[in-house]
């Protein structure tokens, strides 16, 4: 069995860094698309059909963020395990080691949709009643 060094693994972590902010931009701006479509909705009205769509389409944003969240804490998991199965280990890959493990345990990752940062989950539960909000509810 051929080990990864620490170079490769954090190359790797790095690939993944930049692909996931690739994805992560793109996300951003498709949930500033749903915000604008729900505020018109709000502020112009619209049919049945056409809040049902936009509600569609804003958790389905939701989720694909979510999901990159995900993928990005799960590489982050991946990158702090591997390193921290390496017999020699650099001053610098044990702390990026020891700095995971102020976030959860370093072991096998688990993929996850639901943040397991509190604040990051409030602010999650927060844009969907935004989104939800605007769409459904009838301008004052």
């Amino acid at each position: 069995e051929k080990k990864m060094d620490e170079f490769q693994i954090m190359s790797l972590f790095n690939s993944a860094l930049i692909s996931n902010g690739l994805y992560t931009a793109a996300a951003f701006f498709l949930l500033w698309v749903a915000f604008r479509g729900a505020l018109i909705i709000y502020n112009e009205g619209a049919p049945l059909f056409n809040k049902i769509l936009s509600t569609i389409f804003s958790l389905g944003i939701v989720f694909v963020n979510l999901r990159n969240a995900a993928l990005l804490d799960v590489n982050w998991q991946s990158t702090a395990y591997s390193l921290s199965q390496l017999d020699n280990l650099s001053e610098q890959g044990q702390r990026f080691v020891e700095f995971r493990a102020q976030f959860g345990e370093v072991g096998v990752p688990e993929f996850s949709l639901i943040p397991s940062d509190p604040i990051l989950l409030v602010w999650w539960i927060t844009v969907i009643v935004m989104l939800m909000g605007s769409t459904w509810m009838k301008k004052s």
